[in-house]
């Protein structure tokens, strides 16, 4: 089958002959993949080797390099594992991208999004960036007619941040500010407004992805490249600082950002995906009694069924967030290469049928 193949840092291919050999297990269900989204994630892998195993199995998975890459998906199910039951062929669904091992502590406990043996569809085991992907029945969340397949494509980002809301305790008319406005970033003011914030503030660079940032709901897009954007902040704040802020600017600067911006008493929720030590003000977090909160994740039977359900009650509208519908063959020039050289690109989707694609 037509693939997107992570051979290593900088190595990505498109092949036309990935071989799709195995076979389903009790549980699991064959997808013919829509779309599949390009992740930051997926972009650090590109440009400097995160997650894929490179060299050394994954210990749950057994996987490595070269695999396919993509585990933000939608698709139709074409055949059925032994024993699934409920999900009829050609049922359009978004996939969780979580397969937890079901046997360890948290999963005993129903805490999947924190199992020890987690194995990350796309990035420990072949994704979505293909034709068709095998997946567990249960991580298919049916979709509506009325849904296009490439907004369901989203719903994994969003779940991300629907847990981080959830984890940062949002109560209904709080004011929340959102550091970023990437992909994630952007779910977060979406999640924020859903869950009942009274005021939700995006911290941002400007261009393309403030401008984005108000269509899904920010009040306030603060450029913090420009003079005085603190000062607002303030004025906007009272002069207190927001209630729950949400870093999500991917780097060491953005998080103490964050943490500066949460006021006396207030919870911090850090959701970038940096591998490096971080320093903090302690006696900011001591004496102003500030929560340091971080979370990572999604279950499939609470934070992505939920993400879901926002999408089809229209309680939140991410199809802004979609600026390339691209071919599975071009993903390396016009998505991966784009995508390092572009920042009016924000959510990058791509699709195994190229009639599909707008240019």
């Amino acid at each position: 089958m037509k693939a997107v193949v992570f051979h290593g840092v900088r190595d990505i291919r498109f092949e036309e002959n990935w071989q799709d050999t195995r076979p389903m297990k009790p549980g699991e269900v064959k997808i013919a993949v829509s779309w599949c989204g390009i992740c930051g994630t997926d972009m650090e892998d590109y440009q400097h080797g995160a997650v894929i195993p490179i060299g050394q199995p994954h210990p749950a998975s057994g996987r490595m390099a070269p695999l396919v890459i993509g585990h933000e998906f939608s698709g139709r199910v074409v055949e059925l594992g032994p024993d699934v039951k409920g999900l009829p062929i050609g049922q359009k669904v978004a996939i969780e991208c979580v397969r937890p091992c079901k046997h360890c502590y948290w999963c005993l406990k129903g805490e999947y999004a924190a199992c020890e043996n987690f194995v990350s569809i796309g990035q420990w085991d072949d994704g979505g960036m293909a034709e068709y992907v095998i997946v567990p029945a249960e991580n298919c969340i049916p979709l509506t007619n009325d849904i296009g397949e490439d907004v369901a494509a989203l719903a994994e980002p969003m779940a991300v941040m629907v847990r981080g809301v959830r984890k940062g305790r949002l109560q209904a008319g709080e004011v929340v500010t959102i550091v970023g406005a990437g992909t994630i970033g952007l779910c977060g003011i979406a999640a924020a407004k859903a869950a009942g914030a009274s005021q939700v503030i995006c911290v941002a660079h400007g261009g393309k992805r403030a401008e984005v940032a108000a269509q899904v709901g920010a009040d306030n897009v603060l450029n913090s490249k420009e003079p005085g954007w603190k000062e607002m902040y303030y004025d906007l704040t009272h002069g207190l600082g927001s209630d729950l802020v949400i870093d999500s600017g991917g780097n060491a600067s953005a998080i103490r950002q964050a943490l500066e911006l949460t006021r006396r008493g207030g919870r911090c929720v850090l959701n970038s995906v940096l591998n490096a030590d971080v320093s903090f003000p302690a006696l900011d977090i001591l004496f102003h009694e500030k929560e340091i909160i971080g979370t990572c994740g999604h279950s499939h039977d609470r934070e992505f069924a939920w993400a879901v359900k926002y999408i089809l009650d229209g309680r939140v509208h991410l199809a802004p967030l979609i600026t390339s519908r691209i071919y599975l063959a071009d993903a390396v020039k016009l998505g991966f290469e784009k995508l390092t050289m572009d920042r009016s690109q924000i959510k990058v989707l791509v699709t195994p049928h190229k009639e599909w694609t707008v240019q």
